[in-house]
């Protein structure tokens, strides 16, 4: 019950950002935003790791870091 909506933020994160990917230190908060971000309830270390396992985000090496895309369908 708690994954699902946590995915959901993340997701639609992602899928609103420009070319829909975002780069991993973004995602962290490595760079600051005008709008807070919510927190999820398990953390956004897991939610990352749950949507690569489940193949709905991909994670693409680039020089400046990991780039996290959304997955094609």
């Amino acid at each position: 019950p708690c994954v699902t909506p946590g995915r959901r933020s993340v997701l639609s994160l992602v899928r609103r950002s420009r070319h829909r990917q975002v780069p991993l230190r973004e995602l962290q908060g490595g760079v600051a935003r005008a709008k807070p971000r919510p927190r999820p309830a398990l953390g956004l270390p897991f939610l990352l790791h749950d949507l690569l396992g489940a193949g709905q985000l991909r994670s693409v090496p680039t020089p400046a870091g990991p780039l996290l895309r959304l997955a094609e369908p």
